[in-house]
Parts: C-alpha cells; sequence; structure tokens
C-alpha cells in the first residue's frame, strides 16, 4: 500500500502497484483539473478512468508534462511547489502501475486535496453582474474575457487570499485579478455598462485605456498598467499571498478578473466568482507587495526570404498607431531607450527567426525584497528568464501562453540599489509559429510590442516591498 506522501510513497509488496497505491498522487497532484466537470479532459478520481487513460499518463508524466510546472530546474524553489510537480519515485510508482496492466484492485474513488487558508481578514464573494457566454474571440479555442467586480469598499484594504470558485469549470483555464482605482476605474465601470454588464474582451491585461503603455510610462514600475493582484489556476495549491504580505486595494476601487476560457469544451453561460479575503489596512500590519514591471524591447522580422509591407518596420508602427493611438505606439521606441539598445541591437534581416533573443538591464533603485515573481510573452515567445544580479529568480524554457503563473518565492530575495534585474526572452517568428485567428495561420509580420493577440511582449513581474 502507499504509506506516507509526496517523495516518500513506496509500495512494500514486490508486487505490480496497484490503484490504491497511485490514486493518492493523482487526488493530491492531479485532481485539481483533472475532476469530472473539470478544466482537464477527463477525470481522475476513479480507477475505472485512470485506467482508461493510464498509456497517456505515462507518456506525460514520463515527458514531465504533466501535471505542468513551467519553471526550468534552474529556478529557486517556490511555495507550495512540492504539491505541483512529480518526484522521481512517483514517477517510477506510476511508470510501474502501468506497465503492470494499471491494476484496480480495491482501490475506491479518491478526494482531490484541497488548498488551505491562513490568510488573515475577513472573507467576501465577489460575482459579475450577468454571466457571459464565452466565444473564441481571438480564433483558435481561446477567449479572454474580463469582468467588473465590486467590493465597494469604503476603507483601504489588503487582500491576503484569492480563489477562484468557476461556475463551469470545464473551460475556466486560469485567471488573473487586477486593481482598478481612479481612471482605470471609471473606464472599467464604463466597459462594463456599455455590455450590460458581461464584461468586454481582453487579451494582454486588463484593457483599460490607463493601461495602455505610453512613451512616458516605460520607465515607471508598472508601466501604467494596474497591480496584480493575484494568478489563479485550477488545483492551486496556496491561495494565499506570502505570510504576513498583502496588496492594497484602496477604497472606492474595482477589481478587475481577467478570465482565459480554452474551449476545447462546449461553451456555457459562466459567471465564476473570486473569494477574496480583506484586511483593513488601517487595522493590520502587513506588508505592502507592489508590482515592479521589467520589459525589454520586441523587434521581430520576417523569415529570410519573405517579401511583404508586412515586413516593414515602418508599417508595423503604423499599424500600431492604428490599433491603439499614437502613444501606445511610441512604446517599441521608448523600450529600446530605456534598455540602452538601438536598431543594431536587433539585425532586420536574420538567416533565421527561429531563435530571436531580446534583453534588458534595469538598475534597482530603491531596496526591495522580492517575493513573487512571472514572466509574461504571448504566442511566438518560448524562454524567458528573469534575474537578479546573475541569479535566477524565475526561468520558464518551455513558455505558454496559456499556461501563466505567478510563483512566490520560498525565500525572498533583497535586491539593493544599484542591484541589476535582468529579463530576457526568445520568439520564434518562423511561418508556422504564428498566430492563428479564425482557424488559419497569419502571415509573418514584422512584430513590436503590442497589447493585441497577434503583437508580442517581453515582461519581467515582481511582487516586492519596499525594505
Amino acid at each position: 500500500m502507499a504509506s506516507g506522501s509526496g517523495g516518500d510513497r513506496h509500495v512494500t509488496s514486490g508486487k505490480a502497484p496497484t490503484w490504491a497505491d497511485v490514486a493518492p498522487i493523482f487526488a493530491e497532484k492531479c485532481a485539481g483539473c483533472h475532476t469530472p466537470g473539470g478544466i482537464a479532459p477527463f477525470s481522475l478520481l476513479s480507477a475505472k478512468s485512470a485506467k482508461a487513460h493510464a498509456n497517456g499518463i505515462l507518456v506525460m508524466t514520463k515527458l514531465g508534462r504533466m501535471p505542468p510546472w513551467m519553471p526550468g530546474h534552474d529556478s529557486p524553489d517556490y511555495i507550495g511547489e512540492s504539491r505541483r510537480i512529480l518526484t522521481p519515485a512517483e514517477k517510477q510508482l506510476i511508470a510501474r502501475w502501468v506497465q503492470g496492466g494499471a491494476r484496480v484492485g480495491t482501490g475506491g474513488p479518491v478526494k482531490p486535496v484541497g488548498a488551505t487558508s491562513s490568510a488573515p481578514g475577513t472573507t467576501m464573494t465577489l460575482t459579475p453582474a450577468q454571466p457571459y457566454l464565452p466565444k473564441a474571440a481571438v480564433g483558435g479555442l481561446d477567449d479572454y474575457h474580463c469582468f467588473l467586480l465590486e467590493p465597494h469598499l469604503t476603507q483601504n484594504a489588503y487582500v491576503t487570499s484569492a480563489v477562484i470558485e468557476p461556475q463551469q469549470a470545464t473551460i475556466v483555464h486560469h485567471v488573473i485579478l487586477f486593481e482598478a482605482a481612479g481612471e482605470n476605474a471609471t473606464e472599467a465601470r464604463r466597459l462594463n455598462e456599455a455590455s450590460r454588464g458581461k464584461g468586454w474582451t481582453c487579451f494582454g491585461g486588463p484593457g483599460l485605456s490607463e493601461t495602455h503603455p505610453t512613451g512616458d510610462s516605460a520607465s515607471g514600475d508598472r508601466l501604467g498598467a494596474p497591480p496584480w493582484i493575484s494568478a489563479w489556476v485550477p488545483g492551486h495549491t496556496t491561495n494565499d499571498l506570502p505570510q504576513g504580505t498583502g496588496v492594497l486595494v484602496h477604497a472606492g476601487a474595482a477589481i478587475v478578473m481577467q478570465v482565459h476560457y480554452n474551449l476545447i469544451h462546449k461553451p456555457k453561460l459562466d459567471r465564476s466568482r473570486a473569494v477574496i479575503r480583506f484586511a483593513p489596512a488601517a487595522a493590520t500590519k502587513l506588508t505592502p507587495l507592489n508590482t515592479i514591471l521589467i520589459p525589454a524591447p520586441v523587434e521581430l522580422p520576417c523569415p529570410h526570404g519573405v517579401r511583404s509591407t508586412l515586413c516593414s518596420r515602418d508599417v508595423a508602427v503604423q499599424q500600431e498607431i492604428k490599433k491603439y493611438g499614437y502613444n501606445a505606439a511610441l512604446i517599441p521606441a521608448g523600450l529600446l531607450y530605456i534598455c540602452g539598445k538601438s536598431l543594431a541591437n536587433y539585425p532586420q534581416s536574420p538567416a533565421s527567426v527561429k531563435s530571436l533573443s531580446t534583453s534588458c538591464d534595469r538598475r534597482v533603485t530603491r531596496p526591495l525584497r522580492i517575493y513573487g515573481v512571472a514572466g509574461h510573452m504571448h504566442i511566438r515567445g518560448y524562454d524567458i528568464k528573469i534575474e537578479l544580479n546573475g541569479k535566477t529568480l524565475l526561468h520558464i524554457p518551455r513558455w505558454n501562453f496559456h499556461w501563466q503563473d505567478a510563483y512566490y518565492l520560498e525565500k525572498p530575495v533583497d535586491a539593493d540599489v544599484g542591484d541589476v534585474i535582468h529579463v530576457s526572452c526568445k520568439f520564434d517568428n518562423s511561418a508556422i509559429k504564428q498566430p492563428l485567428v479564425n482557424g488559419k495561420l497569419l502571415k509573418p509580420r514584422y512584430v513590436l510590442w503590442g497589447e493585441g493577440t497577434t503583437d508580442e511582449m517581453c515582461l519581467g513581474l515582481l511582487q516586492a516591498a519596499d525594505r
């Protein structure tokens, strides 16, 4: 039988393992997604279902593709990591079970091991005004939609924990919560009213006018974007912010809930809700976490030999002006400037566009304590790394836009004035790697930094506190 947990699991008998031996692994590390009605394509709560998919389970666990854990082996330890990845002993046990015929034995159904919370504060459940029927607005099988949540705070409060309760778990892939204060709140409420409470389409961010970067905001901590409150994915092992910390939400502010719907299952009306724990700022001694964004230029030329007006950088700039306005189109030049680079650093006609790289160094201007880290690219990106003085804070060697998350460091890292934060990204702009829109690959083009589905970003994100 299975004993212990995590890497302590073993089979005391010399016989082939049975469902009873592997079931605790599936319950702890897989069933958050692989549950009836969940986002995964099949359930792992019953022996019968697991046996039916045993060969696929063996392949995906051997490859390390499941459970999905994006950080590479050179990344530091993160809170909850041990419950998101399989140990070598667990992989071996699963392999023995499959190779031994996926024996069911007397094992019964299991229950997912849920996340627990010890965060301070009062719990509030926030729900969008109206349900929404997802549709693949950006092509393919994905829809990114923003909803307005109103906490009606009369005083500043810290968010200490946040979890999403999806109404349609088969299609809710991940969720990011943003604060919308000031002009952002006004714009969010206007967009929500225009849709009669059903929210609005949003891809790169919350889609608010004040959140679109401008030339003036390129050197700021957040590029004009609102702070992240939290990120949530099915199977998250902890929904609490690091102990003793919180994200400040201001009195009168709204919260924008960006939901990624993956439509491998039939779309249904969804009205997912956020369960958020608030602690009054005036009465709670918590360390406020701030969002710091570290961008790098994006200059992706067309594949060698492709002749098209779309391959002109000047045309790409004009398209950005048309789509997002003149100020947003200043961002590519602004990023070159603040990163100390020029177009000479980005060859316009490289022999290959399968591994285009970019990077940026940002010096720390005040003492920081870094608690959390995340990376962000769009569809063409495949590798992103964030470092502090050469020490890796996060490396995702197989980037997948649809599996993005935020990671809290097991041991927070201090950064002093003059230290260097380095972000680097790699892209593939070949013809086969173009975004899929309405079932068709787009034609290759010169790609710049932009908010849209078919644009790109190279962005490191830190959640840090001033020391």
